[in-house]
């Protein structure tokens, strides 16, 4: 196995039991499988290809999944584990394609990384400092001139320690880690610093639309985080709050682009714990903002648009019990749902077991992730005609 080598996963095509809705699953290997982070640009091919994580031959890779032939084709041959700091850290690739150039970009080993997805070709962009802890996105400018990231200094503990999702979070939030935004010219590989603050920030998200405008976030305990969500120039520099929390109130949180460009996607929680959720939306400039009550519950939420969104629910043995993909419709005053598109049943146990549904670039079907079978598995469920989707009510599960 290696770069260019053709797997055929056999697909296998079923009834979802609640929904009706029809549901394939696109991998089947003794490993897992996951597509890209869900605000992270995967598709290309006029939307009949796109990029994803997996497990082959006891190493992690990319690969590209072509929906019309149902085949995955491996795209990098990277060996062993991400190392940094002399400390061995089990990092997959992931990275996001850029339309505009025709290329993904991910990190490696602190290493910048522009691959081809049809030659396999690649290319080092730039060698960010061994000492530097860079996060997973390869987001490309919307006129793919730039990559922008963060690098934030290791203050990570040296000892031996057994290592699990987000076990490291609740020492980086205090450590408060010297953290920057940097630009990389893709042309040159000339890097600068656009932003720098002492405390944890991670998701760098460009727009999709306008070259100059990207999203970060204060990253840490949602009820602590004052400001989670930061909007940033990357010719000027300049910052300010998007969806601002000065009252306190809730915590807002994953923060996604809407297809436009324009508009950013985001929901929350009331800080104390009591009382329903909110679902909203603005422009960058914090302009044209709609904001609801929204009683649900979901890790994720996702949409090309506001008319209808996409929650993950739950995991299968966590509170309330709703580990479906669920769809919710804008009325004009409110959101109606949710409606079952179909059963996951994922522990979301790391990010590979995350659904972090996101819809296919015409809107038609809904690609998520699952454990359900043991390894994570990504599959794709095609969205039936909303009102004839069963309601989710708490008879639903038992």
């Amino acid at each position: 196995m290696g770069k260019g080598h053709i797997f055929e996963d056999k697909p296998f095509t079923y009834q979802d039991k609640y929904s009706g809705c029809t549901v394939t699953r696109l991998t089947d290997y003794m490993g897992n499988s996951n597509h890209l982070y869900f605000t992270d640009p995967c598709w290309f091919n006029d939307g009949r290809s796109f990029i994803f994580t997996s497990d082959r031959g006891n190493h992690s890779n990319l690969f590209r999944y072509d929906l019309d032939t149902y085949t995955v084709t491996q795209l990098t041959d990277l060996q062993g584990k991400s190392i940094e700091n002399e400390r061995v850290f089990d990092h997959r690739p992931a990275g996001a394609y850029s339309t505009v150039n025709g290329k993904h970009y991910y990190w490696w080993q602190n290493t910048l990384y522009e691959l081809d997805a049809d030659t396999c070709e690649e290319r080092v962009v730039y060698q960010a400092p061994p000492d530097k802890v860079l996060g997973i996105h390869g987001i490309t400018s919307a006129d793919g001139r730039y990559v922008c990231n963060m690098m934030r200094d290791n203050i990570d503990p040296t000892e031996p320690a057994l290592e699990y999702p987000y076990s490291y979070f609740p020492s980086l939030y205090p450590g408060k880690p010297l953290t920057q935004v940097i630009r990389v010219e893709v042309a040159t590989g000339n890097m600068e610093v656009i932003h720098e603050d002492r405390r944890f920030m991670t998701h760098v998200n460009l727009s999709p639309t306008n070259p100059d405008i990207l999203t970060f976030c204060h990253e840490g305990p949602w009820d602590q985080v004052e400001q989670r969500i930061w909007g940033l120039n990357i010719q000027t520099g300049e910052v300010w709050k998007i969806r601002p929390q000065d009252d306190g109130e809730f915590a807002i949180g994953h923060e996604y682009w809407f297809a436009d460009g324009e508009h950013i996607g985001y929901h929350g929680r009331p800080r104390n714990g009591e009382g329903d959720h909110v679902f909203g939306y603005c422009k960058w400039d914090n302009s044209d903002a709609v904001e609801v009550r929204f009683p649900f519950h979901s890790w994720h939420f996702a949409s090309n648009d506001y008319q209808l969104i996409v929650g993950d629910g739950r995991g299968v043995s966590q509170e309330p019990k709703q580990p479906f993909i669920q769809l919710f419709q804008w009325d004009g005053e409110n959101y109606i749902g949710p409606k079952i598109l179909a059963i996951h049943r994922s522990t979301f146990n790391g990010q590979h077991a995350h659904c972090h549904p996101r819809f296919t670039p015409d809107g038609k079907h809904i690609l998520y992730t699952s454990d359900v079978s043991g390894y994570s598995n990504m599959y794709l469920v095609e969205i039936n005609e909303f009102t004839s989707l069963p309601d989710l009510n708490a008879d639903t599960i038992r």
